[in-house]
């Protein structure tokens, strides 16, 4: 059915009159009416959504709760067992705010998982256990989409789901102050990052959103915070829960431990999400402590099953041996020697920062690669095969259809998906952040009538 819907789809806007820069600009002004920007961006390229059948959604959806779940196992693992949060490379400082009890059960709240699908297949290549960004975009730009004529007509042929990733996430915090003490009052919530992101127009976004629904809201950044030994404070504002978007190791390191929220977190004065216990989760070498052949143990036979069909081998960058397939190898060589085979990444970063896909470079710069990869904190991973997909990219005045890279990257609210983040990008190192766009997602229902 997608195949034929996407033709059906093109075959609309081919046909559409309306298609200039007259209607290109009305979508760009109302992308800019609800801060679907990155930085002064525009963050939509195309006229038509991402679209999933319902099998590869609910596909999608199952993999990334098992995958959660396994997560979490593994973060059980590593607060019994401190030492392997060393093995991802956590500094002694993260380890020991990641020690910290957080009061409540989830060591990440909110999470997106970064996802390929493509027919049955799912691969999934990093988790975002620090609070993801993106949130508000899919519902606001699916919005955008009905202004296309084609849009309109199509959705008279096929009956589309859609997702409301903000209700979830509000409904989340919510259930997650309860669980540390809350006790059914509803909270004062701070959204705190630094000044000046270019993501700053979704925290505006979220507060408005939350304080519509009875939850009074802030956004400011760390340095606006103040406590008292009793109550975290943002001038008169009393935070009872931080949404946090600043990046741990940047937050631990740029204001130190005697940073307001940081003694309000140690003495259980405010509740923290994600809490510090997501930190080692995030790191990408948490991959490794999933595909090493040891982590059947901490993993049930489910879990294990969708762990080993959907998440590639990786392994932290390092002169040493390894197991691939059961069999032993020299990391650095086999590496080396299997080029195109491999991706190095930077173990704690994001935006595709650092990223070197193995087939795009010739043996030189990825020997350079590997040793700047030796020199710093890198995991290496198998590499994903990729496909592009063909959408209908538009600009000032005219539009084609191109292919394009496309990811889908469900978002989980303490373990269980609403919708996914889409981005596009004719770049196989897809991230909005090096300069690729975003698509609305629907999943196909039905078709409606003939």
């Amino acid at each position: 059915m997608r195949e034929r819907a996407i033709a059906e789809y093109h075959e609309l806007l081919a046909s559409d009159e309306g298609l200039g820069a007259e209607l290109f600009a009305r979508l760009r002004g109302s992308m800019r009416a609800r801060r679907l920007l990155y930085g002064e961006r525009e963050i939509g390229v195309s006229l038509r959504p991402h679209l999933l059948e319902r099998a590869q959604y609910e596909r999608l959806r199952h993999a990334s709760e098992m995958l959660a779940a396994a997560f979490e196992r593994l973060s059980e693992a590593m607060t019994r067992e401190p030492a392997l949060m060393g093995r991802v490379g956590m500094s002694d400082l993260e380890v020991k705010y990641a020690l910290v009890e957080p009061g409540y059960r989830c060591p990440a709240v909110t999470t997106r998982l970064d996802a390929f699908v493509r027919g049955a297949e799912v691969k999934f290549v990093e988790y975002n256990a620090e609070n993801p960004s993106s949130l508000v975009d899919q519902a606001a730009l699916n919005e955008v989409g009905f202004e296309v004529g084609a849009m309109r007509r199509f959705a008279e042929r096929y009956r589309l789901r859609g997702f409301n990733p903000e209700a979830a996430l509000l409904a989340s915090l919510v259930e997650t102050y309860g669980e540390w003490g809350g006790h059914g009052r509803v909270p004062n919530v701070a959204v705190v990052d630094w000044d000046g992101l270019p993501t700053r127009h979704e925290f505006e976004l979220l507060r408005a959103y939350f304080a519509a629904r009875g939850v009074p809201t802030i956004v400011c950044s760390p340095d606006e915070l103040e406590y008292d030994g009793r109550t975290l404070r943002r001038g008169d504002f009393r935070v009872d829960l931080v949404y946090k978007r600043v990046i741990i190791h940047e937050l631990l390191t740029l204001c130190g431990e005697s940073h307001p929220l940081l003694r309000a977190y140690r003495e259980g004065r405010v509740c923290l999400v994600n809490s510090f216990r997501c930190k080692p989760l995030h790191k990408k070498a948490a991959f490794e402590l999933l595909t090493d052949e040891a982590a059947a143990g901490w993993l049930t036979a489910e879990e294990s099953e969708v762990v080993g069909a959907t998440v590639p081998w990786t392994r932290r960058f390092a002169e040493r041996r390894t197991t691939r397939g059961g069999e032993s190898v020299d990391l650095v060589e086999h590496v080396r020697q299997g080029r195109a085979s491999f991706v190095l990444k930077p173990n704690d970063d994001y935006g595709g920062r650092g990223l070197v896909l193995g087939a795009a470079v010739d043996e030189s710069a990825w020997d350079e690669a590997i040793a700047h990869a030796l020199a710093g904190d890198y995991v290496v991973q198998e590499a994903v095969e990729l496909h592009m997909e063909t959408f209908p990219v538009y600009g000032a005045d005219a539009w084609c259809l191109q292919p394009m890279y496309v990811d889908t990257n469900p978002f989980l609210f303490r373990g269980r998906v609403e919708g996914a983040m889409v981005r596009l990008s004719d770049s196989p190192v897809v991230n909005v952040t090096s300069g690729g766009g975003e698509a609305g997602l629907f999943v196909l229902e039905e078709r409606l009538g003939n």
